[in-house]
């Protein structure tokens, strides 16, 4: 052997330290060239390593595992691995080269391993690379452990994140659909604020269904508190449905009795979608008023449902003459039968005899001098203000003069009938109602009304719901302007359901019992 061979080769068994600069750059460790006519010089074990650890570095799986004794196995193994921790970087730092004395066939060299992981957070542990002579090559002798120490065989690491970020829910647990209620979606989110929380992450061994065997490293999430909404879709869409077909602007509220929970707000285009109008704007309400008005007569002894009333087609009360719709007249009838006519001259007659305080305080039972603040949304009932004496109680009895109501607020008045005591609305489940819920109704009185309620839609003015399963309600033709156009209303409760439908100059209340019946006929 010539001195210059003689030199390369004992450089070649020296002790280097081998160490990775640049991620997925090979770097071929090497003495020297040999001489003409010599034979080419084994490559060291711990370029081999190297070479093993550039490759994997720069994310060529398959060329990595051609630098081990098993590249068949091997090379789905990394790309799994590869795939498992997205985003994140490896690196490989080597110790030093080993020295090889003449007829060794195996050896290792230590290796740091980091991975960065997304956030630039390190992970961090050693490995132990064992090399074997493969015929006239070293080779990275291949096992799992090359590429974590917990690895065994079918096993690989993956780094999976979790949300932190809270989110709105249906009262099914469902998330919001776009465009979901949009006339109080806005004011929603502007409750609630920001949902967003802190992700977290961790870093496992998984083993071949992906299951964690082992957590290696974690960050746990802050997660951001989820909301979920009264609203339930089916009956939203129901109610959607049930304006979206008419031209005029058309409103519908739905309320759950039992616990006061909102189940819906729909109103049309006509209406328009930038504000819960159905919420917040008054309207004359007509002859829904006379669940009041009924109320007042029997708390103040003045009839029960089976009271004998007179309702003649038109009756001068004061200075004020009244009439009934097409001025029908029914004779003496039931006090039960004047309201499921809705005889205007019956009631009309009957409030006039009562003291001018005793509307406002019948409409407090139901709700409807109530303040509540909704999280969500910005409710109001309605106006309800003391009547002077004569004319204007009489005009107050019908729903008409200076008595005003939301929709909100009428659906409140259903739900009063149908629960016994006007339950306290919410929207937000997390986020308590602020507000003095008002007293039951006077004993008997829910009972009679209830009764009274049912006849509207058996043989009153609202025969066409008949046919919708326990329906019950009353209609309102309510008078606007100078007294020559009309809205439409119908309020009510099926079951645990109370709503209330307003069609704005509607004409006449067929137009709200007409929406009422695609409404119910939806859920």
């Amino acid at each position: 052997m010539n001195k210059r061979t003689k030199r390369w080769v004992l450089a070649a068994g020296g002790v280097a330290t081998i160490g990775i600069i640049v991620t997925g750059v090979m770097v071929l460790w090497s003495g020297g060239e040999p001489e003409a006519g010599t034979k080419p010089t084994r490559v060291p074990p711990g370029t081999v390593a190297q070479q093993f650890a550039s490759t994997l570095m720069s994310d060529h799986s398959v060329r990595a595992a051609g630098f081990t004794d098993a590249s068949e196995v091997a090379a789905p193994v990394i790309t799994r691995l590869r795939q498992g921790m997205p985003g994140a970087d490896i690196h490989f730092q080597l110790g030093r080269n080993p020295q090889v004395p003449e007829g060794t066939t195996t050896t290792s060299i230590d290796a740091n391993v980091t991975w960065t992981l997304p956030g630039g957070v390190p992970l961090k542990y050693p490995v132990k690379i064992e090399m074997v002579l493969v015929g006239d090559d070293w080779r990275v002798h291949w096992s799992p452990t090359v590429l974590h120490p917990q690895l065994t065989e079918g096993q690989s690491l993956a780094y999976t994140t979790t949300s932190g970020d809270g989110a709105l829910f249906d009262r099914n647990g469902q998330p919001l659909p776009p465009d979901f209620a949009p006339a109080v979606s806005g004011s929603i989110v502007q409750a609630v604020g920001s949902l967003a929380g802190s992700p977290g992450w961790q870093v496992a061994v998984v083993d071949a269904t992906g299951a964690p065997v082992t957590v290696l490293q974690e960050q746990k999430a802050v997660v951001k508190q989820s909301m979920t909404l009264t609203l339930d879709p089916k009956v939203q869409a129901a109610a959607e449905a049930a304006v979206d077909g008419l031209e005029q602007a058309a409103m519908v509220v739905a309320i759950q009795p039992s616990t006061g929970e909102i189940l819906a707000v729909a109103q049309n285009r006509a209406v328009g979608r930038a504000r819960p109008t159905a919420l917040v704007d008054y309207y004359e309400p007509g002859s829904t008023f006379k669940v009041v008005t009924a109320t007042a007569a029997m708390t103040g002894g003045l009839a029960t449902v089976d009271t004998p009333v007179a309702c003649p087609g038109k009756e001068t009360i004061g200075t004020r003459t009244i009439t009934n719709e097409d001025s029908f007249e029914l004779g003496t009838v039931s006090f039960r039968r004047a309201f499921a006519a809705s005889c205007n001259t019956s009631f009309g007659r009957l409030a006039a005899t009562l003291p001018t305080s005793a509307l406002p305080e019948a409409a407090g039972y139901f709700g409807l001098t109530s303040d509540f603040t909704v999280a969500g949304v910005t409710t109001n009932t309605g106006r309800i203000p003391e009547p002077a004496p004569g004319a204007a109680q009489v005009e107050a009895a019908i729903g008409q003069g200076t008595i005003r109501t939301t929709p909100f607020g009428m659906a409140l008045v259903a739900a009063t009938v149908a629960n016994g005591r006007t339950p306290v609305p919410q929207l937000i489940r997390e986020i308590e109602t602020e507000g003095v819920q008002p007293p039951a109704l006077p004993g008997g009185v829910a009972g009679s009304l209830r009764s009274m309620m049912s006849d509207v839609v058996t043989g009153g003015t609202a025969r066409e719901l008949a046919g919708y399963g326990g329906v019950r309600g009353k209609t309102g033709t309510a008078q606007f302007g100078d007294g020559t156009r009309s809205h439409g209303w119908f309020i009510g409760y099926r079951g645990d359901l109370a709503f209330s439908v307003l069609v704005v100059d509607g004409g006449s209340s067929k137009a709200a019992v007409a929406a009422t019946g695609t409404f119910l006929g939806g859920l």
